[in-house]
């Protein structure tokens, strides 16, 4: 994939739609605090869908990306390119009751766009909202399961979480939350399945005047808090990453990922206008479904990542951007002063690319050589399938260097490559073999770990699980997590993640690949003040935990 380093990019047809000028793209947006913009809406590849549907509820794993992007705003945002957690509808916060109680102290003056104002009881109620129906996603998600006992408003302007235990982490996951209109909302029977087709907001846009299956736009919000430059967005809908790579290098796009070498094919095109910035910030794995055999052996996962050529993997799906990913799991762009050298040297013996020491581990784990294949304890040769999106051409890339890999080694294995929801469908659900995944972006590494090695993130094949798609658990992570989140000392939570690599070293429950490239492309000829290399203020992937709040006050229209 190519748009969103956290699994969740667009698919979808109508090239025709990536036009910068559409019709619908003139005039002026409604006035108001906001200012009234002017001239054509800004261009992103950016949407997650085949086809669009008029959903904008921010709790649905379908709803559109400008949902939780540009209408529903969290209360901080945790800026990765910066370290920072930034003020966005709450300014500031404070701990006490011994790290058992968070309060946030809520901007002022802010409104919803029809024109009531914002306050504490909306954030109490999207929290209580989430508490009432499970099935509602969000990056709070599970925290009245795990820590949260209570969320209160001591006043309009502030509100009050109250933890069961200390969870250091769970500031980072209430903080992110984004918030809905309690006046809005209350009404609504089934939060779930509602599709909020006219959405109130405290975002910068929230009017969606044009919707259809291939594009939709939209502009200002009337009441939006602060001011902006340009008039609105327009998305437009592609059918993978070669439409996008045509409507890159033709000018098309003002702001999205890329499926080009942008070094030879994109920025050549334009050199005074096209430019990218791919900070490594995430690791790519190979997931292997951990319930079946022999992938819950540690010997046969291990075996099977020394096969791997992982150098040829960045040549051909990446143009050579990118490093090796190491035995800590964790990647060397946003992690770096938390990895363990000593674990990324020790783990060499597992990560190295030595099909040699391949075949001698499956020997080891009575996976045996017969006619040039690798048969199982049941005499069954060994054959599976290595699954990713259509249209994600690095992820299929790279897959067919696993298959190739493999298949050297006398394991075969057939790429498939289904529509991005039959993909997710499957990974989520546990009815895959293989599958390629990443690590979404957090604060520390205490989310990284839990999604990979926690009982908690853990779920029998049928039930969904997001994050810990290779279904593996060890308690003994569950005991080093609970110790991390029990205290804010970074230096203790730095040992716990040490000894968190090494069991992750140890019990290899995915392989790492490579770093993903935080993908981000940018066209100045129309819009500038978007993030750049040299201008780093913001990650200019516009995919991520809501850090595209802090890009829009920055653009202007300048054609």
């Amino acid at each position: 994939m190519t748009i969103d380093f956290s699994r969740r990019t667009f698919l979808a047809a109508g090239a025709a739609a990536a036009g910068v000028v559409l019709a619908g793209c003139s005039g002026t947006a409604g006035a108001g605090k906001a200012g009234a913009g002017k001239g054509a809406l800004m261009t992103l590849a950016c949407e997650n869908s085949r086809t669009f549907t008029r959903n904008f509820n921010p709790f649905s794993p379908t709803s559109r990306w400008a949902s939780t992007k540009a209408m529903y705003e969290p209360l901080m945002i945790q800026n990765f390119a910066t370290g920072k957690l930034e003020p966005s509808l709450a300014t500031a916060y404070t701990w006490s009751n011994g790290g058992r109680r968070l309060e946030l102290k809520l901007r002022d003056g802010v409104k919803w766009s029809d024109g009531t104002p914002f306050t504490a009881a909306d954030v109490v109620f999207t929290f209580e909202l989430m508490k009432a129906n499970p099935g509602l996603i969000g990056p709070a998600s599970g925290v009245w399961h795990d820590f949260l006992a209570a969320v209160s408003a001591p006043d309009p302007g502030t509100v009050r979480f109250d933890f069961r235990k200390v969870y250091s982490p769970g500031l980072y996951l209430l903080a992110g939350q984004f918030v809905v209109g309690k006046q809005a909302w209350s009404a609504v029977t089934d939060p779930v399945k509602y599709t909020n087709e006219n959405p109130v907001a405290t975002g910068p846009f929230t009017t969606v005047s044009v919707f259809g299956a291939q594009q939709y736009q939209l502009t200002q919000n009337p009441h939006y808090w602060q001011k902006l430059n340009i008039r609105g967005l327009n998305v437009p809908a592609y059918s993978g990453n070669d439409q996008i790579a045509a409507a890159l290098v033709s000018g098309q796009l003002d702001w999205g990922g890329t499926a080009v070498d942008p070094d030879k094919t994109f920025v050549p095109k334009d050199p005074q206008h096209f430019g990218y910035w791919w900070p490594l910030t995430s690791t790519v794995f190979l997931a292997m479904n951990t319930t079946k055999k022999p992938f819950d052996d540690v010997r046969v996962r291990k075996a099977i990542s020394l096969a791997l050529d992982r150098q040829r993997m960045i040549q051909v799906a990446l143009w050579g951007k990118s490093e090796p990913g190491n035995a800590s799991g964790l990647a060397e762009g946003a992690f770096t002063a938390w990895i363990d050298p000593a674990v990324v040297a020790s783990g060499k013996s597992w990560v190295d690319h030595d099909p040699a020491a391949a075949a001698a581990q499956l020997d080891a784990a009575g996976i045996k050589l017969v006619n040039g294949k690798r048969v199982g304890p049941d005499g069954k040769p060994l054959q599976f399938t290595i699954e990713v999106p259509t249209g994600w051409t690095d992820w299929i890339a790279s897959s067919q260097v696993v298959s190739q890999s493999m298949n050297a080694i006398g394991i075969t294995v057939d790429l498939r490559t289904p529509a991005v929801e039959t993909w997710t469908d499957n990974t989520q659900n546990g009815r895959f073999d293989l599958t390629l995944t990443n690590n979404d972006l957090s604060a520390t590494p205490f989310e990284f770990f839990r999604a990979m090695m926690s009982s908690q993130t853990y779920a029998p094949v049928g039930t969904p699980s997001a994050q810990n798609l290779q279904r593996f658990k060890d308690p003994r992570a569950d005991a080093l997590l609970d110790k991390f989140a029990a205290t804010s000392d970074q230096q203790a939570q730095k040992g716990f993640a040490r000894q968190l690599q090494a069991l992750f070293s140890e019990d290899a429950p995915a392989v790492p690949l490579y770093g993903q490239p935080s993908w981000g492309t940018y066209n100045t000829k129309r819009f500038s003040g978007l993030p750049s290399s040299k201008d780093q203020y913001a990650p200019l992937n516009n995919q991520g935990a809501g850090t595209t709040y802090l890009i829009w006050p920055k653009l202007t229209y300048t054609a």
